[in-house]
Order: structure tokens, then sequence, then C-alpha cells
């Protein structure tokens, strides 16, 4: 692997899988199977496009290639064809440095708290289904949709689970492995209710290998971006990653996500539909890079094919931004780019008519001068065509002297608003 740029980032296979099971069933006009499928789609879109270089790990090999993975999942085949993803490979120094980290979280799950941290897991899943009765998809419902879409669809599934880890159980031969199996003789009971029959194991070792990855990212200075049930995991043993590199990206791209938060607070109630159709359009944050009419047009490994060849394109787009992101090493570099998100926010507010602007005397007087200017609600105004022909012949309209990446940001937002209000 590369010299690390401070923003890359390392996946894992099971994300991957997730994120397939989302693309599938998008082409197939039909539900995921795997509750954790669209998250896991937003994730490693904005890691795709935001991160220097994309990592995944394989369950067993410091120096894998592409076809140690197996033929499936095909996202993530397709990806590494692209250039997009690339397996991480440790050389003998790096090894070393895994390995001891690997020994120190064998420790903790050994010792006292290693079994305990494992059923608290299990029993704050359904803790919390019972403080929020009523609602749908609870943790406890998910870690059990999960585990049989797991059993039939990666376990036992040619080509998938086994070409990577080929042993009866599909639990790994090493010390994480072995610590799974004696787990789930001791939790048997608790993991009935999340597992199928026979994969308490399977399960145990997915979640424990999440600290393996956690390991292997440190020793090569890579952020770790785990499944979802991972991280939850890995919060409860409060292993997550520490590192001031790590945290200031995640503070970045949080700082773009939260341009759409700014938009949604700005909007209120009566925009809520359209602002979440702004987010399912926008890859920026996360969102499809397809439309409507273009699914269940062609089989699914075309259609995997199709989605990664927009990817591509994307990041190549999203360049700009990229390296901003990059170059944001010192704290005043992250205020100053701080400060550019709010200069893009404030200007979409205002170009959509969702913040009150000062006028030019100019524009006060074609305002005023025409009947259809309304309040539509509170500090809103609803203005007519004279009005946004007048305020998009300057500077809300083009955005002058800003930096590409901000001009990027404003376009992208901009253009994924007028879709979503279609």
């Amino acid at each position: 692997m590369t010299e690390s740029h401070g923003t890359d980032v390392l996946i894992d296979v099971t994300s991957l899988i997730s994120a397939e099971d989302y693309l599938v069933s998008q082409n197939r006009h039909a539900r995921p199977g795997d509750p954790f499928a669209q998250q896991c789609f937003v994730e490693i879109i904005q890691s795709l496009i935001f991160m220097t270089h994309v990592y995944v790990s394989h369950p067993l090999l410091h120096n894998p290639e592409p076809a140690d993975f197996g033929q499936r999942p095909l996202l993530l085949q397709s990806l590494m064809a692209a250039g997009l993803l690339s397996p991480l490979q440790l050389d003998s120094k790096k090894q070393s440095s895994a390995r001891a980290l690997e020994r120190r979280a064998i420790a903790d799950l050994q010792g006292a708290n290693g079994i305990k941290s494992m059923a608290r897991f299990v029993d704050q899943a359904f803790s919390i289904d019972q403080s929020t009765v009523g609602r749908q998809n609870g943790l406890s419902e998910r870690l059990r949709a999960w585990g049989a879409f797991q059993h039939s669809e990666v376990k036992i599934a040619t080509g998938h689970h086994r070409e990577r880890i080929p042993t009866q159980d599909g639990v790994e031969d090493d010390e994480f492995g072995r610590w799974a199996r004696a787990a789930a003789l001791l939790l048997a009971g608790a993991l009935d209710t999340i597992a199928e029959p026979g994969d308490g194991p399977y399960v145990m070792a997915t979640l424990a290998r999440g600290m393996k990855y956690r390991a292997r990212a440190e020793a090569c200075h890579v952020a770790y971006q785990s499944h979802p049930l991972r991280r939850d995991f890995s919060l409860t043993f409060d292993l997550t990653r520490r590192g001031a590199t790590d945290a200031a990206v995640l503070d970045l791209i949080r700082a773009v996500r939260g341009i759409h938060d700014s938009l949604a607070d700005a909007a209120g109630v009566e925009e809520t539909h359209r602002l979440r159709l702004l987010q399912l359009e926008l890859p920026l944050l996360g969102g499809r890079l397809w439309t409507a009419q273009e699914t269940g047009t062609i089989p699914d490994p075309d259609w995997i094919e199709l989605v990664v060849s927009r990817v591509r394109e994307y990041r190549d787009r999203a360049a700009e931004l990229r390296q901003a992101i990059i170059d944001c090493i010192t704290d005043e570099d992250q205020i100053r780019f701080a400060r550019d998100i709010e200069g893009v926010t404030r200007h979409l507010l205002e170009r959509l008519g969702l913040r009150r602007v000062e006028l030019s005397p100019l524009e006060q007087e074609l305002v005023s001068s025409v009947a259809s200017v309304a309040q539509a609600a509170p500090g809103v105004p609803k203005v007519s065509g004279l009005w946004v022909s007048a305020r998009t012949i300057g500077k809300q309209r083009t955005f002058t002297g800003a930096q590409p990446y901000q001009r990027f940001l404003y376009r992208e937002f901009l253009d994924a608003w007028k879709r979503a209000g279609r």
C-alpha cells in the first residue's frame, strides 16, 4: 500500500456485502435483505468520494491479491478492477506491528471483561428495543435479519465467504476464531435469539474480526470504517480508534454533511420530503448515482459495473474537494475549511429563498414593484420569477471569488435541490 496521506481508510468485506445488497435490491425493485444495506452503501460511497485511498482487508492474509477475496461480493471485485479499492497489504514491519496490536486485542477479549462485554452487547440490543417499543427496525430485529441474510446469502453461497475462510463453520483457525467458538458456547442461549441455528460461532467471529481489522488499520496508519455491527461492538469494548488525524478528517466530512442539516433546519417541515429526496439524489451525501428509469433494465452484474463507473466519474469530479480535505493539516486549515463550508451554506440558503437577505437599492425597487411577493412562512420570502432573475444575475448565483471546491459543492447541492423538486 502507499504511504498514508492522512485521509486513507480501511473498509471491510462485510460492509461491501451489505452495500451490494442495497445496489442489487434497487435494480430488482425490492427491499434489501440486509438491514444495514443502505447505511453501508452511504458510508462506502462517501469514503470513495472523500478519501484519498480506500483499502479492504482480507480476514486471513497480510498480502492478498484481488483473487484471494473470492468471486463475491461482485461489488468488491468491480471496485478493485476500476482502481477505486485496493487490498490492504502489509510489509514485514507493519505485519509485526499488527500482530502486536492483535495480541493486545485478544488479551482484552480473553480477559475478565471479554465475555461480559459481548453479553452486554446482546442484552443492549433488547434493552434498546424495549425502550423504543412500537417503533420499527429494532436493533435485535435487525440483528436477527442480518444473521439470516448472512447465513443464506454469504456463509453458504458459492464463491463467497468460504473462498476467504475455508473452514467448515466459516470461522478462522486463529486466536480470534478460537475465542469466537468458545464465546459462542458460553453465550449459546443469548445468541439463539439473534443467530441462525448453529451460526453462533460465525456471528461471534464476524464481530471479533473487526478488532483484527482495527489492529491492521492502526499498524498501517489508516482509519478503519467498520460495519455498523462491528462499530457498536467496538464501542462496547471502548476500543474506538483515537487519533487527531482521523477525528479531523471525519469532522471535515461532517462539515460537508452539515450543509444538508442547515438546509433542513431552515426549510422546516414544509420541505421535509424534498430535503429527504435531496439526500437520496446527492452522491456527496451517499445518494444514488442512477435514475429510477435505469433500474431493472440490465442484469445485476452489469448494474453493479454501471454504478461503479458512475462512482469513478463522480470521484474525478470531486477531486478539488478531496484535495481541500487532504490539505487541511493544521487547526487553522480546518477553521478555514469550516469557514468556506459556511459560505457555501449561506449562499445556498439565500439562493433557495430559505433565508432573508439584505437587498441592494435596485433589488429593493424591483421587489417592491412586483405584487407577487408574499410571506410563505415567517422570515422566508416567497417571490416571483422577477425576483429570482434579479438575484441570479448577482453574486449569489455566480458565487464569484469562491474556491473551486466551494463552487463544486454549491452546484451539486443546487442541482440536487432542483431534481428533488421535480
